[in-house]
């Protein structure tokens, strides 16, 4: 089962968010494993597996946009975290927020996020 390096984990999210920016829901969905969760907890949003993934990032607006500021990656678990702000351009708010990440064969299998509404500007 491959597993990732830190610069393969910036190179996975960097394609997650450059998927998000073109609208390109086959590309995001290739970032995931088949069966991945992706959660806010507790309960605010739920999917799971690609079925499930599909329809939520298809719904992605032109000018959507993923921004990742800071990343943290254990090479050894699989598991990492970063900072990110998700929003539309043009538009006065944007989440900001942690997600925290466990990989399975080099994808993500868990995708755990925590946003905040905030300012556009994530400084």
């Amino acid at each position: 089962m491959p597993t990732l390096d830190p610069a393969g984990f910036t190179a996975l999210l960097q394609r997650l968010a450059d998927a998000w920016g073109r609208q390109d829901t086959p590309a995001a969905l290739a970032c995931f494993a088949p069966d991945a969760v992706y959660i806010e907890p507790p309960d605010v949003q739920l999917f799971v597996g690609h079925a499930q993934l599909g329809p939520y990032f298809g719904a992605l607006t032109p000018g959507t946009y993923l921004r990742f500021h800071h990343l943290w990656f254990d090479a050894g678990a699989q598991t990492g975290a970063a900072e990110f702000s998700f929003g539309v351009a043009g538009r006065p708010t944007a989440d900001h927020g942690m997600v925290s990440l466990e990989l399975r064969g080099g994808l993500i299998g868990v995708w755990r996020e925590y946003p905040r509404k905030g300012p556009a500007d994530f400084a």
